[in-house]
């Protein structure tokens, strides 16, 4: 009898055993199974390549895991695909775009909120424009400034002081060409680059001084027509123009980029963005940046959160989606590698000292004399969309087939498209 209750005793064990070895092939089989991530990456001109680096440290944090990507150029095609994905119910898991989306994607339902370890990771400006009320509903992770590049050892031979008022540049352009040197490298085959432009000096006329000049332009209270500041600026975009390449625009990003990295201009109006190819460069020159200047001299350098990390509403992986972004923030070495591959600069708190790009000196001296202004101080009041159409309109003004007049009433005309997210 001993015996008998002895062999039930262990059989209850090797049933115990086996079953919870059962459980744990199961639990184990259920976290190795393969899972498809579906990501929708809306790529600005430095981003393209990142995508196999994400990858390689996600497959290798977790290896169930398979991307799929879709990259496609930011300024040209993410919202029409955007929006052709939501009609077709193929929506991606995860869309990277820019800081500036996340107001619009959220106002539409798009997205999920992020849930991480730290929100207090971020600058508190980079964190805000990812935010609606307190809740964090995009990941941002690298930001790039914009102003006017210039080659510092031109400057040096010629003894020319970074010009702080519109006056200084208008003496330091006639310097240069009396020296034989062009003044700007300038593309403006591209729309996009218009429409940054145009926005980087609305910044400095207008919404620095009037934050919601947008919500007033389209209550009818300020039109485009007879704002002395919004020609202003159209008047820079000619000046620059002018004073650039003469066939400016049949140039692309590419070949402007390569002109500048050659010493065939002093100044280059745009963002750091332009530096990765001087970085894959053999030619050693030295690069700064300044604010393109205003006629006080009160202008800001412009901080731009680049790649921002969104989460959809209708993924079927969020709490994966939520690990997958708390290792992006966790992973210094990919962001390392990314920030040097772009040219950008961290928007954590604690790697904001580190210099990764010539650049960099020259950005903390803003920084820490408060001369930065963020970009979606603009971008929130005038949207993308609404940019690049007059853009576009612009183009074919500096093409001499439209008239400043008909560019201006275009805006005028559309006005209630410069708030339209959709």
């Amino acid at each position: 009898m001993k015996k008998k209750k002895c062999a039930g005793i262990l059989l209850a064990i090797l049933m115990f055993i086996s079953s919870g070895c059962t459980e744990n092939h199961q639990e184990d089989t259920e976290i190795r199974k393969p899972v498809t991530i579906n990501i929708l990456a809306g790529q600005s001109t430095s981003d393209a390549g990142t995508e196999d680096m994400i990858e390689d440290a996600v497959t290798e944090r977790f290896p169930q895991v398979e991307l799929q990507w879709e990259c496609v150029d930011w300024g040209e095609d993410f919202f029409d695909r955007m929006r052709a994905r939501l009609s077709s119910g193929d929506v991606p898991d995860i869309i990277i775009g820019k800081a500036q989306d996340v107001e619009g994607f959220t106002n539409a339902g798009i997205l999920s909120p992020v849930k991480i370890k730290d929100t207090d990771i971020f600058y508190e400006e980079a964190a805000d424009t990812v935010k609606s009320g307190s809740v964090l509903y995009g990941l941002p992770y690298n930001a790039w400034y914009q102003g006017v590049l210039y080659n510092k050892d031109i400057f040096e031979k010629y003894d020319i002081s970074v010009p702080q008022t519109k006056r200084d540049m208008e003496k330091t352009v006639q310097l240069l060409e009396e020296k034989g040197i062009t003044p700007f490298a300038g593309h403006f085959m591209e729309s996009w680059k218009i429409g940054n432009l145009f926005m980087q000096l609305m910044i400095g006329n207008i919404f620095m001084d009037s934050p919601d000049w947008g919500e007033e332009f389209r209550k009818g209270r300020v039109n485009f027509s007879d704002s002395e500041e919004i020609q202003n600026c159209f008047e820079d975009i000619a000046y620059i123009y002018d004073h650039s390449f003469s066939n400016a625009l049949s140039l692309s990003q590419a070949d402007s980029d390569r002109l500048f990295d050659e010493g065939m201009a002093a100044m280059y109006p745009g963002g750091c963005w332009s530096l990765q190819f001087a970085n894959q460069s053999e030619n050693q020159y030295n690069y700064g940046i300044f604010p393109y200047p205003d006629f006080e001299g009160n202008s800001r350098l412009i901080r731009e959160t680049n790649m921002t990390f969104m989460k959809s509403a209708y993924t079927e992986h969020g709490e994966l989606v939520d690990e997958i972004f708390q290792m992006l923030m966790d992973d210094k070495e990919l962001l390392n590698e990314i920030l040097e591959f772009t040219q950008t600069f961290s928007v954590r708190k604690d790697m904001q000292e580190i210099s990764y790009t010539c650049i960099s000196d020259e950005v903390q001296d803003y920084v820490k004399s408060d001369k930065i202004i963020e970009a979606a101080v603009g971008n929130s009041q005038i949207v993308w969309s609404f940019q690049i159409n007059l853009a576009e309109k612009c183009q074919e003004w500096l093409k001499g087939r439209l008239s400043l007049e008909d560019v201006l009433e275009f805006a005028d005309r559309n006005r209630m498209d410069s708030g339209n997210l959709e």
